[in-house]
C-alpha cells in the first residue's frame, strides 16, 4: 500500500514540477498555447501522469493476482480516459487562441472563414478523439473486443456506422466539414432561409443556429445547406444593402424624395456612408413604386437602417406631401 501511495505522490509533484517548467521555459512563439494549455489542461494531465505510475508500480504492491488484475484493468479504463480528455483541452486551447488572434469581426470575410474553419475542425478532431477512446477503453475488455476494434475502424475511416440515424449524423457532420472548407457559409453571414432573414449564429457538427431579427433561433440541419436554396448576403463581405419599397401616386416629385432620403441617411448611424439610390422600379395603374437602396456595416444595422429610412419616409409623405400618397379609386354610392 505504501507503494501505491508513494507511486501517486511522487506522480502528481512530477506533474506539477512539469506544470511549474512549462511556466518558467515557455518563450517564443509557442508561449501563448503553452501557457494556456498548462492552465486548462493541468488537471487532466496530473491525472494522467498518476494513473500511469500506479498502473506500473501496482504489480510492487504485493496484492492478489486476482485482486491486481482487476486494479490495473480499471487503471488503464482512467489514464485512457483522461488521456483523451487532455486531448480535448489541448484541441479547445487551440481553438481559443485562434479566435483570440481572429476577433469576431462581421464585416470581415477572411476572419469569418477563418473562425468557421477553426471550429468545424475542433469539432471534427474531438469527435474522433472520443471514438478512438472509447474504442481503446472497449479493446481493453476482451468479451467486447470485436467490438471496440470495429469503433476504432469506424474512427479512422469515418464512414462505418451503423443504422439509419447514424447514418444521418455522419452525413451531417460531412456537411459542416463541406460548409467551413466551400467557403458557402461562414459564421455571422446574413440569410434568408425559407423567408426567414437571420444571421448565423453557431456552426455545429450536426446543424447551424440562425438567430433572426427578431432574437428567435433557427435550428438547421448542415445538410440543408448542401441539398437546397438559400440566400446570402455576405458571402463576399460584411456589407449589407437593404432596400424599402414605397408605393406613391404619380405625382410624387422624385429629386424631392432623394433630398429627404440623403437627409435621413446622414442623420442615420447605421449607413455606412459607401452606397445609396431611389429609383421608380415600376409603374401600376394608380401608382408607382419607389425603391431606396443603402448599405450597412452589417446585417442587424442593415435592418434597422430600413426601419427608421420607412418611418421617416412616411412621416415625411404624410406630413408634407400627403398628396403623394397612393389615392384610393372613388365609387358610386
Amino acid at each position: 500500500m505504501f507503494v501505491l501511495v508513494g507511486a501517486a505522490v511522487g506522480a502528481f509533484l512530477l506533474s506539477w514540477l512539469a506544470g511549474r517548467a512549462v511556466q518558467r521555459l515557455t518563450r517564443g512563439r509557442f508561449e501563448p498555447f503553452l501557457s494556456m494549455a498548462r492552465v486548462r489542461s493541468q488537471r487532466a494531465f496530473s491525472t494522467l501522469v498518476v494513473a500511469s505510475a500506479l498502473y506500473y508500480a501496482l504489480p510492487a504492491s504485493g496484492l492478489p493476482p486476482e485482486v491486481l488484475f482487476h486494479l490495473r484493468h480499471w487503471d488503464q479504463l482512467v489514464a485512457i480516459g483522461t488521456a483523451g480528455w487532455f486531448l480535448t483541452k489541448l484541441l479547445h486551447v487551440g481553438e481559443e487562441l485562434v479566435f483570440r488572434r481572429y476577433p469576431r469581426t462581421p464585416a470581415d470575410e477572411r476572419i469569418r472563414r477563418t473562425r468557421t474553419q477553426t471550429k468545424v475542425i475542433r469539432q471534427t478532431t474531438v469527435a474522433l478523439v472520443v471514438l478512438l477512446t472509447v474504442g481503446l477503453m472497449l479493446l481493453t475488455f476482451r468479451p467486447v473486443r470485436v467490438l471496440g476494434i470495429t469503433v476504432i475502424a469506424s474512427a479512422g475511416v469515418f464512414g462505418l456506422l451503423v443504422g439509419v440515424t447514424a447514418r444521418q449524423v455522419l452525413q451531417m457532420a460531412i456537411s459542416s466539414i463541406q460548409i467551413a472548407f466551400s467557403g458557402a457559409l461562414h459564421l455571422d453571414d446574413v440569410l434568408v432561409v425559407e423567408g426567414n432573414w437571420g444571421q448565423v449564429e453557431e456552426i455545429e457538427l450536426t446543424h447551424v443556429v440562425v438567430r433572426t431579427w427578431d432574437k428567435r433561433r433557427l435550428i438547421i440541419p448542415n445538410t440543408y445547406f448542401t441539398s437546397k436554396l438559400y440566400e446570402n448576403w455576405t458571402r463576399f463581405g460584411g456589407t449589407v444593402a437593404g432596400s424599402v419599397d414605397l408605393i406613391l401616386d404619380y405625382t410624387a416629385d422624385l429629386e424631392q424624395l432623394r433630398d429627404e432620403a440623403q437627409r435621413l441617411l446622414e442623420a442615420s448611424t447605421e449607413w455606412d456612408r459607401n452606397d445609396w439610390e431611389l429609383q421608380m422600379t415600376d409603374m401600376g395603374t394608380q401608382s408607382v413604386t419607389v425603391r431606396i437602396t443603402a448599405t450597412a456595416g452589417d446585417g442587424p444595422s442593415a435592418w434597422n437602417l430600413r426601419c427608421k429610412l420607412r418611418e421617416g419616409m412616411v412621416g415625411f409623405l404624410r406630413t408634407d406631401h400627403p398628396e403623394w400618397m397612393p389615392r384610393r379609386p372613388k365609387f358610386e354610392a
